[in-house]
Parts: C-alpha cells; structure tokens; sequence
C-alpha cells in the first residue's frame, strides 16, 4: 500500500550522482560484532519504515493499536530498542488498525516539521480504512522528539473509499501522494493511485490511477511505499482479497525515477516486489508515462527459509543503499503478527536499483 510506492524518507532534495554499485557480503552464520542478522524483531514487524539520521537508526512497523518508532545506534541494536509510542487515538472512526506508518523528514521542503502517514479504521470495520496524517516536531535529527498531533485524512476529491499504504512523491518541486485503493470488491482488486499535495497534509484534486494488476505473478497488486534513490528517500495488511497492489515506494536514480511496489497480497507466500519507471521527463500524473517491468525484482527464497518479503523501505547510510522490509520464516503463516521486518543491502546498476536473494534467519550482515 497501487503499485505500491515505498516513500519513507526525504533526505534531500537536490539529485545526486549515486555511486557505483556496492558489493556486499553476507559473514557468517552467527552473530558476532560489527554485524547484525535478520529477523529484527519476532513478532508486528510488518511494514517497516526504516531511516538511518546522524548516528542513529530508526524504525517504526504496523502495530495496530497505536504508532511508535525504536531507535538505536546500530542496526542489532533495534532488537533491544523499547518502542517509543508517538500516536494513539480514540477517536471514533479512527481508532481501529494503524496500518503502515511512514515518517517523513520534512525540514527540507515540508515546512520544517516531521509528518507520519498512516492508515486506519474505525468501529472494527476494515471496510472504513482510510489515509491520514499527523504533525510532529522540527528536529530534522530525531524524528521521536517532540509531540504528534492529528492534521486529517487524506481523501481525494474523486477517491472517498478503501485506501491504505499512503507514500510521498517529490518530483520537480512538486509534493504528490501515492496510496493503495480499492477499485473492484469482486474479484477485491487494488491499484496504485497518484493525486498532486498542495502541502504535505492537504491534497489537491483528483487521484489517477497508474498502476493496476496485470502480471500472473502479481496475483494482484498491494501498494506499500515510495522512495527515492536520488537521495529523495521516500521510504500492512489486509483481510485475504485476490488481486492486490501494496506500499510502494519511489526512488530516482541518475534522473531516473522508479516506484517500487509490493504485489499479490501479503497473506501468500508469493508476495513479492516489482518495478515501474517513469519515462523521463513525462507527467507522473499519466498512467502512460509509467512502464512496469514484466517480472519480479525480489522475491521469496525458500531454501532460505524466506516467504512473503514485500513491504519495503529504502535507505542510505553514506554510500551504501539498504532495504528494510517485512518476511516470514516458514510458509503458510499469514498476514499477521508472524511478519518480521528484515534490512539488506541493495546495489545499483545503471540507473536501476538491483535488490538481492532473500538471506535467511540467522545470517550475519556486515553492519554498515
């Protein structure tokens, strides 16, 4: 949660050169210093948001019943972070399933204060999931200080239904809102949705679709994120529906701008990421201007003992590129509290993000 569009993080708003692409090495079995291993959590680590600011990590997943980020100095050490909760709400037709929150660092274009978006319910009905956002402090370093307060929903003026897994595009100095939506109930069929911001807690006319399932392997497609991997960093779950598209997240390369996007949906073990790129210099606001490559860009590993990775979030710590996202370590085991969130490397070829085979449980990544 749409083609789905992983924009977690802004990190800059001026493109970058991306360095040549990174080899990177699984260690050892074990855990030992200096390195880290996957899973970082054994249970709600489902659509992770994963930044790395001055020193720190940080993390926020799905919850359900409120939103709350864990930091730390290194990526194991998340494992012990406590959660620091942020948001919780009572109020009637938002009080039922936080979905797939994204923090946004917004002190360089988004008016100096950090923004989550989020999906939620209300009264215990799936069926009411909508987009929102809260507001939240101004250090552009730690975006737990400081207090959240509820902004609104983000409903677009022609889109007032099912919608979750809301992400953030900025492309020429132009804010848009990317979202995973309902368009048919029967087959449930979800497809990556656009709509232009005014500012970052208002949007602005009507949403288009880009994006809609149309490759066997999608079995539907479930949006997640956006994100951006010109240094724009753009950095959940679902009751069983057939054709999804989740988080999506959007990242530029070299001028070059891909949505990257969860598909099928996530209680199967097939749930996987795929790939659409924007022609360049065409409007992101024309499902023409979008090309999706035919085949899967990351998918399950079962001799690893990988099943369902989708749902990711994409950044950077110096040079090197890394992916947080939500798996499972035996088939069969749902969409539900048994999603872990796992973190790779990730290289760069050209002007195309190359993601690497599913590691498994227990294998020891050089920490960045």
């Amino acid at each position: 949660m749409f083609a789905v569009l992983i924009l977690c993080l802004f990190a800059s708003a001026f493109a970058l050169n991306v360095p040549q692409a990174e080899q990177f090495m699984n260690v050892t079995l074990s855990s030992r210093a200096g390195t880290y291993t996957n899973p970082l959590n054994q249970q709600k680590g489902a659509d992770p948001c994963m930044r790395y600011l001055n020193g720190r990590y940080f993390l926020t997943s799905t919850q359900n019943t409120n939103i709350g980020i864990k930091s730390a100095t290194t990526i194991e050490g998340l494992k012990s972070a406590p959660l620091q909760v942020l948001f919780s709400d009572s109020t009637a037709g938002r009080n039922f399933d936080f979905w797939a929150p994204e923090f946004w660092s917004a002190f360089l274009f988004l008016n100096g204060n950090w923004y989550i978006y989020y999906a939620v319910a209300g009264n215990r009905d799936d069926n009411t999931h909508r987009l929102h956002v809260l507001r939240g402090g101004t250090n552009p370093n730690d975006p737990t200080a400081g207090t959240y307060s509820y902004v609104s929903s983000l409903i677009p003026a022609n889109f007032n239904q099912w919608a979750v897994d809301g992400s953030i595009l900025q492309l020429n100095n132009q804010l848009y809102f990317i979202f995973s939506g309902l368009k048919t109930n029967t087959p449930w069929t979800q497809c990556t949705y656009i709509v232009r911001m005014s500012n970052p807690t208002t949007l602005s006319g009507n949403a288009v679709e880009i994006s809609c399932p149309t490759n066997s392997w999608v079995g539907g497609a479930f949006v997640v994120m956006i994100e951006y991997l010109t240094q724009v960093f753009y950095g959940r779950k679902r009751p069983l529906h057939r054709f999804k598209k989740d988080l999506a997240k959007a990242i530029t390369v070299n001028g070059v701008t891909h949505i990257v996007y969860s598909a099928s949906h996530c209680s199967t073990d097939d749930y996987a990421l795929g790939l659409l790129t924007l022609r360049s210099g065409a409007d992101p606001m024309v499902a023409s201007s979008w090309t999706k490559a035919p085949n899967p860009v990351f998918t399950k590993n079962p001799s690893a003992g990988v099943y369902g990775p989708g749902h990711h979030f994409m950044f950077q710590k110096g040079t090197n590129w890394y992916f947080a996202y939500h798996g499972k370590s035996a088939p069969g085991q749902g969409c539900g509290d048994l999603r872990t969130t796992r973190v790779q490397p990730f290289s760069i070829s050209g002007n195309d993000p190359v993601f690497p085979a599913a590691v498994g449980i227990g294998v020891a990544i050089a920490e960045p």
